[in-house]
């Protein structure tokens, strides 16, 4: 017997798990009494449940749990004393003082107390074989319970202990959290769970004071899925925050669910120099094995409220960083806005095409841009050291102008360079400050770049190249690939050819393909110019140079188009008198303006083009011979479509689709009737004719492909002309071509029979060049 008490005295002097030690005072009591079974229920204050903790022998009379007042078990709990169950009994039973004789077999139930605090209650089963003795009975009733309220001091305290290392362990984290570089979200977060874990608590939060003197939710930190009442936690921090005194609190959710959190709080202010910043909330503590709750005491206050100090001065301290990094960044922004300001308007100092001078009010410079630093000579980093008037003259001075605050536009000045004075046109733009100048700012341009300027904004179109001449006729091949040659050369260049047949396509071609294609194409159709404006156009003028005439003068064509090309169409019809000062410019290479003296050179390709000839015209006395000799030092034939009939479905096709697309119509194409009587057409008027004609059957067409109907009235009476039988008269106009190509053909083969077969002598008979010559003996099927 002593050997067994022996056991259970050292279960409670070396405790197990509190669970294991109560099943080993069970075990040890079945063994006293001789066999039955023992059971060990705890009370659980939380839910007034009887909770079996310890047990051994058989269980079938033991439930898991049993409710205050429920059986035997309930009673002996609810009326603290031990109670003895009689088999045989019906509809209760029998109770019993403990120093009653218990004479019959059944179920004791002996409640346990601790100060006369109720802890659970120890019931025994009676074997039918071993009736418990007086000895067993007093032990059962005394001893029993004495060595379970040891037990349960004794695994409390190891608890404790256990639970205060863990705390201090947890305590120390959270002091390392403290000092951990981290932002204040995560920092809060961090402070949360390390005070959750130190206290054992299931749940905290950290709410903190805002701008508006409310308290905003900083972070909340959950253990597990279970549902916690926000409002009822924010209730209570307000009410700890407006009265700066920590509260511990139990039983005070508003929910009947005891499971749900928030049952039981403890709240600490968080104060910094007696000023509250916010709040600390622990919810439902936990005994450490986890099994059931436990409320806080005030241990767990006095460690939060020691904390608060510490956490409030580190949130504090993070909050200034905050708001020391947010000025830090504030001004880095406003730097960087300086910085891309003062970088955009050197940008755009220098983006300016134009020279650009920054003057102040006393005339000194204290800005300029590359251009204007090139121009004058000036280097940017001195440019402080630089007056206005010693840079530009102009009467009145340009000091006048700062002193007055005045402004001009398009105003002629004149610059001192290193390399002499120029002229410029300038702006002046006053800057003004509370109505007072202080300054202006200069801009100017060279008076060549100013003809440039012009040239960029006015070039005649230049829309057309190689690629865009259509046919592939030997003719137009032949011309093509002289006018390629044409265009490597900075030889002037002449262009024939019947109205109509693409001169000036030929024109723009060779100035995209040659060296001056990055210039302006400056076109001038010398027919459509009144005689007496003509020069002016060509030439320009001063100003006063006659009535009428600009204040400002004129830029003339051959200045607009330096750099590029001058394209003069119907060169014949230029007059005599303009004829010789055009010879002069293409010798000399200078203008003189109409009404002014000073020569100004001049940089331009000159392509002229006619559709008469010239050489009639010099016969005639109507062109002057050595101006042609300057003018066609490389002559393109453009051939007319009537010898290109070839060309003309590609010319069709084209026309067509154009067309189409622009009226909004789909058109096939011709009918298969329509293209031979194009193909028999004269042409009079070649391609534009052509266009034309295509354009009007594409209007006047209702169906998909035109037919003969849809064509303008000439072609459908061209059409109706009865063919000519077999050696019948020709039409006169026909009759007319084919003796001129006969007699052309036959003064050719005369001119060599003549020469004895020497081209060059050939062509100084016919008064024609070599090469023209060649061209047109080719044109004949001769041979030399």
């Amino acid at each position: 017997m002593a050997a067994l008490w022996r056991d259970a005295i050292d279960l409670v002097l070396h405790p197990p798990a509190q669970q294991g030690g109560l099943a080993g005072i069970a075990r040890c009591v079945c063994r006293y009494i001789g066999g039955g079974a023992c059971a060990v229920y705890l009370l659980d204050m939380r839910t007034e449940n009887l909770i079996r903790c310890g047990t051994a022998g058989n269980l079938d009379g033991f439930e898991p749990s049993v409710r205050l007042g429920q059986g035997i078990i309930g009673l002996a709990a609810m009326q603290q004393r031990a109670i003895q169950m009689i088999p045989g009994q019906i509809g209760g039973v029998e109770a019993k003082d403990r120093d009653v004789a218990i004479k019959t077999l059944g179920t004791v139930a002996v409640p346990v107390h601790d100060r006369e605090r109720l802890l659970g209650v120890v019931a025994v089963q009676q074997h039918a074989c071993h009736p418990l003795t007086a000895a067993e009975k007093e032990s059962l009733a005394g001893a029993v319970p004495r060595l379970v309220v040891a037990l349960l001091r004794s695994t409390e305290a190891r608890e404790t202990l256990a639970r205060r290392t863990y705390e201090l362990q947890a305590l120390n984290e959270l002091g390392q959290t403290m000092n951990a570089k981290l932002d204040l979200d995560e920092t809060l977060e961090l402070i949360a769970g390390r005070a959750a874990e130190a206290l054992n608590a299931t749940g905290a939060s950290v709410r903190l004071m805002v701008d508006d003197g409310t308290l905003a939710l900083a972070t909340m930190v959950i253990n597990g899925e279970i549902g916690f009442d926000s409002q009822h936690e924010k209730r209570i921090a307000e009410y700890v925050a407006s009265t700066g005194e920590p509260i511990l609190m139990d039983d005070v959710s508003v929910h009947h669910d005891r499971l749900r959190r928030g049952s039981s709080m403890v709240c600490v202010p968080l104060v910094l120099e007696e000023r509250v910043v916010g709040t600390l909330t622990l919810f439902d503590k936990c005994a450490s094995s986890g099994s059931r709750s436990r409320l806080f005491g005030f241990d767990d206050l006095n460690m939060l409220f020691a904390l608060s100090s510490q956490i409030a001065a580190k949130i504090e301290d993070i909050r200034l960083t905050i708001r020391l990094q947010e000025l830090v960044r504030t001004e880095q922004r406003q730097g960087d806005k300086l910085r891309g300001l003062f970088n955009r308007s050197q940008a755009l100092l220098q983006s300016i095409s134009e020279g650009l001078l920054a003057i102040d009010h006393q005339g000194v410079v204290e800005d300029i841009n590359t251009v204007a630093s090139t121009i004058l000579g000036v280097d940017a980093a001195d440019a402080r050291t630089h007056r206005i008037d010693a840079l530009v003259e102009d009467k009145p001075p340009l000091q006048d102008w700062l002193d007055s605050g005045g402004q001009f536009s398009n105003r002629v000045i004149t610059l001192r360079t290193p390399k002499g004075r120029i002229a410029a046109m300038a702006n002046l733009q006053p800057v003004m400050d509370g109505g007072r100048p202080a300054g202006a700012v200069l801009t100017f341009r060279e008076m060549g770049e100013v003809g440039r300027f012009v040239n960029r904004m006015i070039g005649a179109q230049r829309t057309f190249s190689f690629d865009d001449i259509i046919g592939q006729s030997s003719q137009i091949e032949r011309t093509r690939e002289l006018a390629r040659i044409a265009a490597g050369t900075a030889s002037n260049i002449l262009v024939q050819g019947e109205t109509g047949t693409g001169k000036e396509v030929f024109a723009q071609s060779i100035h995209n393909a040659s060296s001056y294609q990055e210039g302006p194409f400056v076109a001038v159709n010398c027919a459509a110019i009144p005689r007496d404006l003509i020069e002016s156009e060509l030439f320009g003028y001063v100003e006063g140079a006659f009535t009428g005439a600009s204040r400002k003068g004129h830029l003339g064509k051959f200045e607009l188009a330096s750099g590029g090309t001058l394209f003069l169409d119907e060169i014949g019809d230029v007059p005599p008198d303009v004829q010789v000062k055009l010879l002069r410019v293409l010798q000399e290479k200078t203008i003189v303006r109409v009404g002014g003296d000073r020569s100004i050179p001049i940089d331009c390709r000159l392509i002229a083009a006619t559709n008469r000839d010239l050489q009639q015209a010099v016969a005639e006395g109507r062109f002057r011979r050595d101006l042609l000799y300057r003018l066609n030092v490389i002559t393109i034939q453009v051939p007319p479509l009537r010898d290109r009939v070839e060309d003309i479905p590609p010319f069709v096709e084209c026309f067509v689709r154009t067309y189409a697309e622009r009226n909004g119509k789909v058109v096939d194409g011709l009918q298969k009737e329509v293209m031979p009587l194009l193909r028999a057409y004269a042409w009079p008027g070649n391609i534009r004719e052509l266009e034309n004609v295509i354009e009007h059957s594409v209007a006047m067409v209702r169906g998909r492909s035109i037919g003969v109907g849809d064509l303008p009235d000439r072609l459908r009476e061209h059409a109706a002309e009865p063919e000519q039988e077999v050696g019948s008269t020709a039409p006169p106009l026909e009759s007319a071509r084919q003796q001129h190509q006969a007699a052309t053909r036959r003064l050719y083969a005369t001119a060599l029979a003549v020469a004895d077969g020497d081209v060059k002598a050939a062509a100084r008979l016919l008064g024609v060049s070599r090469a023209t010559l060649y061209r047109r003996l080719r044109d004949h099927d001769l041979q030399p």
